[in-house]
């Protein structure tokens, strides 16, 4: 009977989004992760490539998390959205 070979590939792939904005990334405190955090606009992360219906679900879900500071603005905690 004849060997059979089998060769197995695996691919791994990583995505790396650069916002190359003036203002869009704000330090500040996140209060949820009690701790600094880089902020990025709600606006910024929809025009990443991620919808805005997919971010209220995370945010629903608490895994993402949202702050909203001084100037009124609602922002996203960088360290919940890398989790």
């Amino acid at each position: 009977m004849p060997t059979i070979k089998r060769t197995e590939i695996t691919i791994e792939t990583r995505q790396a989004v650069v916002i190359r904005r003036h203002g869009s990334l704000v330090q500040s405190w996140c209060g949820r992760c009690q701790a600094p955090a880089g902020l990025i606009r709600l606006e910024e992360a929809a025009l990443a490539g991620v919808s805005l219906q997919a971010i209220c679900r995370q945010m629903e879900a608490d895994r993402l998390h949202l702050v909203e500071v001084a100037d009124g603005l609602n922002y996203i905690c960088l360290n919940s959205l890398l989790k």
